[in-house]
């Protein structure tokens, strides 16, 4: 086998670079969903991408005509130069006035978070009333990755054994993995009224699995009431279990902290 200039094998490095080249695309993908749904809600104002990584998606936003912040554990990995990134850590507070922003994206940021909870009540916190939050995490409803939860006992990508060290500057592995239930609770229980959800970045081979996905919807159909689908949010789960890699969701900061209206729709 024919090795690199450090002894690493060039089908490693190769398939590495295909492996890099397929995740730009799918983030491209995703960028660009955020950047279609976020207008129509805000035309222009203070956006703080938070957990920015390369400053691809602040790049952008900042092509929109935003007033764009920027924001990572890791400022080093930023590749824009237009971008200038703030460290901060969410655990640690949020170095920015109550109210500063206008929006708020966080694009595959809160499966890191040790306490998503408590991150949650920080991004309130920074975003003024009515503002919009726009969170993306990966779809643990797909229907792929239910049955290979159903077979392992593990979601994709599980935990090394060797775990990194709290606050080692650097991001954790997806500790705190969100299913589109639990992220809808975290965000009414902090402020947060859910406005659309959508996936994005199609998965081609869940299609295979179309089958499985018609059985389970009419087993509930048959078998559930009206009642008790709407309690399990069946009709959303039924749009996640066919979609893509990564789920969307975009919210408002109540203005009135007592509003509980939960308004739901997919785009």
């Amino acid at each position: 086998m024919i090795a690199g200039a450090q002894g690493t094998p060039l089908s490693e490095k190769a398939n590495a670079i295909v492996a890099m080249s397929a995740r730009h695309r799918r983030h491209e993908v995703r960028n660009e969903v955020i950047a279609e749904l976020l207008p129509p809600l805000l035309p222009a104002g203070k956006v703080l991408d938070l957990g920015t990584g390369t400053g691809e998606l602040a790049h952008r936003l900042k092509e929109l005509g935003y007033d764009v912040e920027a924001a990572d554990i890791d400022p080093s990995r930023c590749q824009y130069p237009d971008i200038a990134v703030r460290a901060c850590d969410i655990m640690s507070g949020l170095p920015y006035a109550d109210g500063t922003f206008d929006a708020l994206v966080l694009a595959e940021v809160i499966e890191h978070l040790e306490d998503p909870f408590k991150g949650a009540r920080e991004l309130n916190r920074v975003l003024r009333p009515g503002g919009v939050l726009v969170l993306t995490t990966p779809n643990y409803g797909n229907i792929e990755t239910r049955i290979h939860y159903l077979f392992t006992g593990c979601i994709p990508r599980p935990l090394e054994g060797r775990l990194e060290t709290p606050r080692a500057g650097r991001a954790h592995h997806h500790i705190s993995p969100m299913t589109f239930v639990r992220l809808r609770y975290l965000l009414m229980t902090n402020g947060f009224e859910l406005a659309c959800m959508r996936t994005c970045i199609p998965k081609r081979k869940s299609w295979l699995l179309f089958p499985v996905v018609a059985l389970i919807w009419l087993t509930l159909r048959c078998l559930w009431s009206r009642a008790r689908r709407q309690t399990y949010l069946v009709r959303e789960q039924m749009k996640l279990i066919l979609g893509g890699r990564s789920l969307i969701t975009v919210s408002r900061k109540r203005k009135d902290a007592t509003d509980t209206e939960d308004g739901l729709t997919s785009v």
